[in-house]
């Protein structure tokens, strides 16, 4: 076989069909992009609802925005939402301590009603229609108002149980822990954007906060509007 001027064998010719370009395929493409899309939906939304739920806490400055805003109004639910926000922000001397101590107090000073004497009289009349749990023998009017199943009970025996309907501002929710402890909230408007959405002021771990957490507490007991 002659050889070409550079010392190596000529170019053997291919001879059979000219090789074809790989075509691609669209509609699998297609299929992988709405089955992503799917997913995204599928497990985007609970993550972006998580994360709407636990965006933020009211601020002070948010809380006076309300306040002044509610300061117009007669509705005792709106009287209500301002001694709650009021309290959020609260001193050292003047903070409501625990659960019962926020709802006592909101009510004192949005309403002008003393929950803990009505509490005692009631409790004194029909002793044996409230919770059995302490081993007590009769009403007492300093320990009996610190028990949120009590005054769960008194707002069942004395005022309006809205559980099954939705909460409106001014509302006392109580709820049933994992634990079993019981708990309270009293509703109110959002902060700023979150305006038109029902959050809550409660106090959890010994602070008084303004969250949005009314729906991430699922054991309802009640939901009342005493003294509306």
């Amino acid at each position: 076989m002659p050889r070409n001027p550079y010392g190596s064998l000529n170019t053997i010719e291919y001879i059979g069909a000219r090789p074809q370009k790989a075509k691609r395929n669209f509609f699998g493409g297609w299929v992988i992009l709405v089955i992503a899309l799917v997913m995204a939906l599928m497990f985007g939304r609970p993550l972006l609802a998580s994360l709407k739920s636990e965006q933020v806490t009211g601020t002070e400055a948010a809380a006076d925005e309300i306040i002044q805003r509610l300061n117009e109004s007669v509705a005792p639910g709106d009287k209500m939402a301002v001694a709650a926000l009021t309290l959020s922000k609260s001193s050292e001397s003047t903070k409501a301590t625990s659960t019962a101590d926020l709802i006592i107090k909101s009510y004192r000073m949005g309403l002008g009603l003393d929950i803990k004497e009505l509490l005692y009289e009631d409790m004194s009349n029909a002793f044996s229609q409230y919770p059995q749990l302490w081993y007590e023998r009769a009403a007492n009017k300093e320990v009996d108002s610190t028990r949120v199943q009590n005054i769960q009970r008194f707002f069942h025996r004395s005022g309006e149980d809205f559980k099954n309907s939705d909460a409106m501002v001014g509302d006392v929710v109580f709820w049933t822990l994992p634990d079993g402890n019981a708990h309270a909230g009293i509703v109110v408007p959002g902060p700023g954007v979150h305006r038109e959405e029902k959050w809550i002021i409660h106090n959890w771990q010994n602070v008084v906060v303004w969250e949005n957490k009314l729906k991430d507490f699922t054991m309802v007991l009640g939901s009342y509007r005493f003294g509306h």
